[in-house]
């Protein structure tokens, strides 16, 4: 396999995890992924989500185990778990879910103990201040909340997936009580608080892309997980000297924090096994084949960088990874597959002195490596 020239080079990646706000449908992946996609389906085993390619909407189907929540367009939510597991019955209560209205004012979900407090938020930072329904100032750190459903249909996921699954189980009844039209209490006028009950940091101007270079690191997001996918190969090559191989897992590493984790598949087996990083690379390595092939194919974004309240952007790409297993001497293939992977982007903003001015530069950062769907 043809490797790239450049590839085997030292990167250095940090991965800060994201809260970021979406007003779109929107599903959540256990490992913190998320896609825009609507669920029209599940049985026991999957749920099925339409994926919109080009001008024709594709059918496709996912472990129902990997995936935490979804939003409607509204905001509302729909915990996996609570889904019936019979098709008919799940499809009508995801037909219900997606054409149910949002609430009428801002919610806060409480996380210990639940609750649900009806706001109208003023001001949000590391802590929100809100008025009640009764028009009264209050305010709240983030850190005691799990999610935050906007009147305007936008949500903000404050906790990972995985750890909200349960707290959004239990507010669940309680948050569609204000799945109503605003009452005369709700339409309060607004009013200005003059003293915040906690002191909220100046908020900074945020550097934006300009459409040059919006292509430019678009392109070079794709081009790092390109890289990726180089390495890989690398490391299952046994033409490659093992130097070699340990230099490529390495560099690879280098790319991701140390507490990355990647999902992994097989047809041999049920579900999906997620894996640090570092141990997956090393057990590429060692794989009982003659030879191995791993190439990854039509890289692309499901979810287009987007600016979020951080200032940062991000993204979704996914590709096909085609996994080949050879006998001895290139004879036979022993195993083979493909699997549709979810990679997260994001692009941090930092300062660089040059001849003393301060300019501002991008660096392009890569997520946790999430199982989509296997083909």
């Amino acid at each position: 396999m043809k490797i790239n020239s450049g590839t085997i080079i030292l990167f250095l990646a940090l991965l800060v995890a994201s809260r970021a706000l979406y007003a779109q449908e929107r599903f959540y992946f256990r490992n913190g992924n998320t896609f825009p996609h609507r669920i029209v389906e599940a049985n026991d085993k999957e749920i099925k989500f339409l994926e919109p390619k080009g001008d024709a909407t594709i059918r496709r189907g996912i472990d129902r185990e990997n995936v935490v929540v979804a939003f409607n367009a509204h905001g509302l939510f729909l915990v996996i778990k609570d889904l019936s597991t019979d098709p008919e019955v799940s499809r009508k209560s995801l037909e219900k879910f997606y054409n149910a209205t949002g609430p009428s004012t801002d919610l806060l979900i409480k996380s210990t103990p639940i609750e649900v407090i009806p706001a109208t938020i003023r001001m949000e930072n590391d802590a929100i201040n809100y008025l009640t329904e009764d028009n009264k100032p209050a305010s709240i750190n983030k850190n005691d909340l799990v999610a935050i459903i906007y009147q305007d249909g936008r949500h903000q996921l404050l906790k990972d997936a995985e750890e909200a699954e349960n707290l959004l189980s239990a507010a669940a009844d309680k948050v569609l009580k204000y799945s109503k039209p605003a009452s005369k209490r709700n339409n309060v006028p607004p009013v200005k608080v003059a003293t915040p009950p906690q002191p909220v940091a100046e908020k900074t101007k945020q550097p934006v892309l300009s459409e040059q270079e919006y292509k430019e690191y678009r392109q070079k997001s794709i081009t790092k997980v390109e890289q990726f996918s180089d390495y890989l190969q690398v490391i299952v090559d046994r033409s490659f000297s093992m130097n070699e191989r340990d230099l490529a897992i390495k560099n690879a590493l280098q790319l991701f924090l140390p507490e990355t984790q990647i999902e992994v598949s097989s047809k041999n087996r049920k579900g999906v096994t997620k894996l640090p990083l570092e141990m997956y690379l090393k057990r590429l390595k060692m794989l009982p084949y003659g030879n191995v092939q791993i190439k990854w194919s039509q890289i692309e974004y499901v979810s287009e960088l987007k600016q979020e309240q951080d200032g940062n952007y991000y993204g979704t790409i996914v590709g096909n990874q085609t996994f080949t297993g050879y006998g001895e001497k290139n004879q036979n293939i022993l195993y083979s597959d493909i699997t549709k992977k979810s990679v997260r982007v994001k692009l941090e903003a930092y300062q660089k002195e040059i001849d003393g001015q301060s300019k501002t530069n991008w660096t392009v950062l890569l997520g946790n490596i999430g199982v989509v769907a296997d083909e």
